[in-house]
């Protein structure tokens, strides 16, 4: 209910009970919500139904029927893989597409924001009505060379306007980002000469107070991110020690039992021809040979775990964003247990809805915002949350694919934002989200070294489902060392 209501739809009592005996009710409901045939305010049994057919839940990256899975695995619930079909369009008609569907998703968000009185397609807006508001994207923003006020371009699907924020107006602190969807409060100028001034700024954001699930049995999930297997610079002792913990044979047995699930978000192996010169921080100068190392090193794991992988930007797929599932040859290289789903992707484990995007629009985010810096990745998580987008800027160091569908969109809001390629380890919460930065299992390169980079490698955060309580593991020594207080 609170999913529908965040879309400003009310949900009939019998369209409810049948969203309910779904498999997959979040998973329904986001269908539901996407339909452009049920753009009504009320969601009504007989909507529910149309989509109710079978083939609700199912997966391109859900495990073959006749795979032996563990039982944990079946608290884990696909909700959404960020990565979808190439559609077959022309370029130039698949990223219209592309930001039709970022536009559409986002624009659901903001409708009905009391803050946004008036509320009009940009064509419709009239100066003889003082105040109006609208829905658009950001197209570009300068400053001007005497009095250094901002001029932001905004636009919809109806037209384009360029709108003034004042040097002494509180709305010149907001940072504008290409390409990302806002919702403005504008005061229009009755005189033809003079630009509609920018008022207040609204973002799409996640609600202030939702309610939250969590499970009702003891179940923790263990958080790790760019693993990067065949860099010279794995850490091979502290992954033993990960190992040896995870199987109840070092300090704190009773902690490893409850984890069910592991989480990688991305750069399982360290490629081949990433950056200039890697081939001298390679110990495995072959992709397929360090997956099966991935694969020896993920089976050092206790069978039992669920563990689910998405790629990073070092991994053999597409680079271009989202990034789809690894591919079946090397998904058969890994242990039974390993699910992969594309990067990003969003999944359920005990109805605790997870987040999980390797990172690499940091790469863009961090120079856009004042003072954002890779040492501090939980800032820019919380703004990827605030604009309800991991990586909005188009034409930057983070390739956007043309897929008939924004993935990139964060629809649910989860419970968990999980991401890596920072490499070093950042917790924090937004509105009740965790936020993690998952650390590395790499020392520092040369290359980042030149980045500015410094890892804070070998951390791992277990959560507790129950209470979304974050416990921090210390593996850089080579053995478990401090164990933060559950927080």
């Amino acid at each position: 209910m609170a999913y529908f209501a965040e879309h400003h739809r009310i949900v009939e009592s019998g369209a409810l009970h049948l969203i309910l005996e779904s498999p997959h009710p979040l998973l329904l409901s986001r269908r539901i919500i996407e339909s452009s045939s049920s753009s009504g305010g009320v969601v009504t049994a007989e909507v529910v139904r149309h989509f109710t057919r079978p083939t609700i839940g199912e997966s391109r990256s859900a495990a073959p029927r006749n795979l032996e899975i563990p039982p944990t695995a079946a608290s884990y619930a696909l909700i959404a893989e960020g990565f979808t079909p190439v559609s077959g369009a022309a370029p130039m008609e698949a990223f219209e597409r592309l930001f039709q569907s970022r536009f559409e998703a986002l624009s659901r968000l903001l409708r009905g924001r009391p803050d946004l009185p008036n509320l009009r397609p940009i064509a419709e807006l009239r100066r003889s009505e003082g105040v109006g508001s609208a829905i658009a994207m950001v197209r570009d923003v300068r400053q001007t060379a005497e009095k250094h006020h901002v001029i932001v371009r905004i636009e919809d699907a109806s037209g384009t306007l360029e709108a003034l924020v004042p040097r002494d107006s509180p709305v010149i602190r907001t940072t504008f980002l290409p390409d990302e969807v806002v919702g403005v409060r504008l005061m229009m100028p009755r005189e033809r000469d003079r630009l509609a001034r920018v008022d207040a700024v609204t973002r799409p954001d996640v609600p202030n107070v939702r309610q939250h699930t969590t499970s009702s049995r003891p179940c923790r999930v263990l958080f790790l991110s760019d693993l990067h297997i065949g860099s010279r610079s794995f850490l091979d002792g502290p992954w033993n020690a990960l190992a040896r913990f995870l199987a109840g044979g070092d300090a704190r047995p009773e902690l490893a039992r409850e984890i069910e699930h592991v989480v990688i978000a991305g750069d399982l192996v360290d490629g081949i021809g990433i950056y200039p010169n890697q081939e001298r921080d390679l110990a495995i100068h072959d992709v397929v040979e360090q997956y099966r190392e991935l694969g020896r090193r993920l089976r050092e794991l206790p069978g039992r775990l669920n563990i689910i992988v998405v790629p990073g930007n070092h991994d053999a797929v597409c680079p271009a964003e989202p990034q789809p599932a690894l591919p079946e040859e090397i998904r058969s290289e890994l242990p039974e247990n390993v699910r992969s789903i594309a990067n990003p992707s969003t999944f359920a484990l005990e109805g605790v809805v997870i987040e999980a995007y390797h990172g690499r629009s940091f790469d863009d985010l961090i120079p856009a915002l004042p003072g954002a810096s890779y040492a501090r990745p939980t800032e820019v998580m919380k703004r990827m949350l605030q604009m309800r987008h991991l990586a909005p800027i188009y034409g930057g160091r983070t390739p956007i694919a043309p897929l008939p569908r924004d993935g990139l969109v964060i629809d649910p809001a989860p419970e968990i934002l999980v991401t890596g390629h920072a490499h070093t380890f950042g917790a924090d919460r937004y509105k009740g989200v965790l936020l993690l930065n998952a650390s590395t299992w790499q020392s520092e390169t040369d290359y980042q070294r030149m980045r500015n980079i410094s890892p804070v490698p070998a951390q791992a955060a277990v959560v507790d489902l129950r209470d979304l309580s974050l416990t921090r593991l210390d593996f850089s020594q080579g053995d478990l060392g401090e164990i933060g207080a559950p927080t």
